[in-house]
């Protein structure tokens, strides 16, 4: 693996991987939703949109035309904190990719046609996903129940449809100009590749481009954005009441993000986890209950929810049936076998991630731009090696209580 940062401030990272002659780029920028301002939410999505629209070189439609006609496919996703774009070619369209992403990284080359076309699509997308669908202002409501309106996380990443409608030109150059540039991005690129040879054409098509005239300012988090002892109730089209509790614990560049993999594995992970049996298979309360971690860089969630079995079954009764498994948890922690059998379920997901070239690209891509390493991609099983039932137990003892929950109800529209 060679890792280093070019002049313009670039963080490269050339991993070889010869086992198939095939080549994933990943470009990640270190701007998500989190860093927009609150009267201008949705620009991080409205962006991963925007890019494949064109650049001063390729025109409309073309940057996916190049790539599939080389043999190649490439996506983007946009999160909290990061927004990704990747790319997997046959290994000799290298330079075609690299010189794809640095075309768009360069300059800005969207129109006003361009931008009304995205921001219609956005704005449909969040028709179809969130506005009109079951569950589908869950993260709506839960990101302004869960934080204080001034942090990044208060909004979902989709951000207000009204200020996606009300973007102008001027708006999205300047969103542009501030975050797209290469000393806020890294570049890797993993596969048949050899770093004398890469690394050659990647100071060829991203060395000359410019890094930004001022730092990019970090937003800052403060643990009184942190709203806990919260309820909420949403009428949905949906037919029985489902149940939403979340809790708050720290960011993912600290040790409870492994300890939070643990536990949520231990009561959700399969049909011999706590919550299901309790609730899907003794009770049958719950038609479907289940919990994930819900990482982010500054400060997390950890969420569990069941969808009620039948009318009978209400919100408040999900509640009660929740909590006992969550007291049994905190009163005598976790087993040995539950921890190392939650430990081979980790791994197993790592080792699947680390399997391919493009799991490798992206997620060496996270590494390095949050923890300036992106050898971490081959440790991060050792993350979860010295955990201990007892760390797991203390940790759900600090997550588990009434202060530090947000509990959103939905239930079926009134007829």
């Amino acid at each position: 693996m060679l890792y280093q940062t070019l002049p313009n401030g670039l963080r490269t990272v050339i991993i070889p991987r010869p086992n198939a002659p095939v080549v994933s780029v990943a470009v990640t920028y270190n701007v998500g939703s989190y860093a927009e301002h609150p009267t201008n939410t949705g620009f991080a999505h409205l962006f991963e949109h925007l890019m494949f629209e064109g650049s001063e070189n390729v025109a409309h439609g073309m940057f996916d035309k190049y790539c599939s006609e080389a043999g190649g496919e490439n996506n983007a996703y946009t999160t909290f904190d990061k927004t990704t774009y990747y790319m997997s070619l046959p290994a000799h369209q290298l330079e075609l990719g690299l010189w794809l992403e640095a075309d768009r990284m360069a300059a800005f080359g969207v129109d006003e046609e361009a931008l009304t076309v995205q921001k219609n699509v956005v704005l449909e997308e969040i028709n179809q996903n969130v506005e009109n669908s079951p569950y589908g202002t869950y993260s709506r409501v839960l990101s302004r129940t869960a934080f204080a309106p001034e942090a990044g996380y208060s909004w979902e990443v989709y951000g207000e449809p009204k200020h996606i409608a009300a973007s102008t030109l001027d708006d999205v150059r300047g969103f542009f100009k501030t975050f797209y540039r290469p000393d806020n991005a890294c570049l890797v690129v993993c596969g048949a590749v050899e770093p004398e040879s890469a690394l050659p054409l990647i100071e060829k098509h991203f060395g000359t481009i410019p890094q930004g005239e001022n730092p990019v300012q970090a937003k800052p988090f403060h643990a009184a954005y942190r709203l806990g002892k919260r309820h909420e109730r949403v009428e949905d089209t949906i037919p029985t009441d489902s149940l939403f509790c979340s809790y708050h614990f720290d960011g993912y560049t600290t040790q409870e993000v492994y300890l939070a993999d643990v536990l949520c594995s231990v009561i959700s992970d399969g049909m011999s986890s706590r919550l299901y049996k309790a609730l899907a298979y003794e009770e049958r309360s719950a038609s479907d209950v289940n919990a994930y971690v819900d990482d982010r860089r500054h400060t997390s969630l950890f969420t569990i929810y069941a969808i009620s079995n039948g009318a009978e079954y209400s919100c408040e009764a999900l509640y009660g049936s929740m909590w006992k498994v969550l007291e049994n948890v905190l009163k005598s922690g976790i087993t040995d076998h539950e921890l190392n059998k939650a430990k081979n379920r980790i791994k197993t997901r790592i080792a699947r991630t680390v399997q391919r070239a493009s799991g490798i690209a992206d997620e060496a891509a996270h590494q390095a731009l949050f923890f300036d390493d992106p050898a971490r991609v081959f440790r991060l099983s050792d993350d979860y090696t010295s955990i201990t039932a007892d760390a797991v137990h203390a940790f759900a003892k600090k997550l588990f209580t009434r202060e530090n929950e947000i509990r959103i109800d939905f239930v079926p529209k009134a007829a």
